[in-house]
């Protein structure tokens, strides 16, 4: 057994493998890049059995920071709580709930989990490691293509129809499993510091551009930082009949994309369920787009909306319902208006990450040490330029599409 793995991650690899650990070989793999485990460090981990079956199982053990500083700012035990439950109920659930229809309409796009710690100061989750799967992520200041879109929409017209056929054939058993999920994004929002992160960032954007686009769209976008909040608050409601349980956090770094030896996409898969929750599927699509999409895909926005529709229909009536009734394209349409500017506020703070400086990326440890530093640094260390050319794209589609 491999002497640097902890005690706690060995106990939790029992329960994973259903057998004793001593039976395996642990090899660690490299742990993950300073940033990307916001709210925890990532373990990447290769389990050999020992006998002649030579079982091999490449394994990710997500486990939440434990130093209290840390959880005394952040939201780490109720995401930790969102991610666990959803895939140890929520998912269980309407995995099984659509084995009654052709594989063809079903979602089998989320990574396995293996296992869970639940306990305060030590939640675990072990999923399968797709990499060796032939998954990848997309650099991060790359674009997503339009063949990326195309799969994506797909993708999530099959997830989020499975929450809209279960709700209609089974409201009780959908409102049961709905109600322990915890709305995240509310707390975030109640936050000074988010507050005044959504705050500042909108304020970059526009000093940034300012004599860059057109004064009158600028005027409009100049009244962001003062309403932002009440922006984001109006776009996290659940006012609207169509709503589903959401994938919550929709950008790039939490998807995985396989391809052949062509380079061709073939699959994506889903990663990072703790912001889960019941909302607009509005919310899960524009994030995704607003923080992701290149001009050419935001031009034709439209477009993506159908895929989408047309791949949630394909699957509600898989199931014997009427997408007609349950979600209609024009619906659709009006509550992206409102809905929108959750994508919109996420967007331009994923964009500012995607585009900041390895050497200048903060996690937080560095931000609970030096509050001021990490503020200071948000204004620096980064390509000004492609941010500045991709927010501006951004607005300029708000703007031409009535959303601004």
């Amino acid at each position: 057994m491999c002497d640097v793995v902890p005690a706690e991650i060995h106990e939790i690899l029992e329960r994973a493998v259903k057998d004793n650990i001593d039976n395996y070989e642990i090899t660690v793999h490299d742990a993950n890049k300073k940033g990307e485990g916001y709210l925890g460090e990532i373990l990447f981990l290769r389990l050999e059995e020992k006998n002649n079956s030579k079982q091999v199982l490449e394994l990710v053990v997500k486990q939440a920071f434990t130093k209290q500083e840390i959880r005394n700012v952040t939201l780490i035990r109720e995401v930790f709580q969102n991610e666990i439950y959803f895939y140890t109920h929520v998912w269980q659930c309407l995995n099984k709930f659509q084995e009654r229809i052709p594989s063809r309409y079903q979602f089998r796009k989320v990574a396995k989990c293996f296992a869970s710690v639940l306990d305060d100061k030590a939640e675990k989750i072990v999923l399968e490691n797709l990499k060796f799967q032939g998954f990848e992520l997309q650099d991060k200041a790359v674009p997503l293509s339009k063949e990326q879109f195309e799969l994506i929409m797909k993708e999530y017209g099959k997830f989020h129809a499975l929450s809209f056929a279960y709700k209609a054939l089974y409201p009780e058993d959908y409102a049961e499993l709905t109600k322990e999920l915890k709305d995240v994004y509310s707390r975030f929002i109640a936050s000074q510091e988010f507050q005044a992160g959504i705050k500042i960032t909108n304020e970059i954007c526009i000093e940034n551009l300012q004599g860059c686009i057109d004064e009158k769209i600028m005027e409009k976008y100049k009244l962001y930082p003062e309403n932002c909040v009440e922006m984001f608050q109006d776009s996290i409601d659940r006012t609207t009949k169509y709503t589903v349980i959401t994938h919550g956090d929709c950008w790039s770094n939490n998807m995985m994309f396989k391809y052949d030896e062509q380079r061709r996409l073939t699959d994506v898969r889903f990663l990072d369920f703790q912001l889960v929750r019941e909302g607009s599927p509005c919310c899960d699509l524009s994030y995704t787009l607003y923080s992701g999409a290149p001009k050419e895909v935001l031009q034709d926005f439209e477009h993506y909306l159908q895929v989408y529709h047309d791949s949630l229909s394909d699957t509600l009536r898989a199931f014997g319902c009427d997408p007609d009734k349950l979600f209609p394209f024009r619906e659709l349409k009006n509550d992206w208006k409102k809905y929108c500017k959750l994508g919109f506020m996420m967007g331009i703070m994923i964009w500012k990450i995607k585009y900041t400086k390895q050497s200048e990326v903060k996690d937080m440890s560095d931000i609970v040490e030096d509050k001021e530093a990490a503020r200071q640094a948000y204004y620096t260390g980064y390509d000004k330029k492609a941010f500045n050319e991709v927010i501006g794209d951004l607005i300029l589609h708000l703007y031409e599409n009535d959303f601004l």
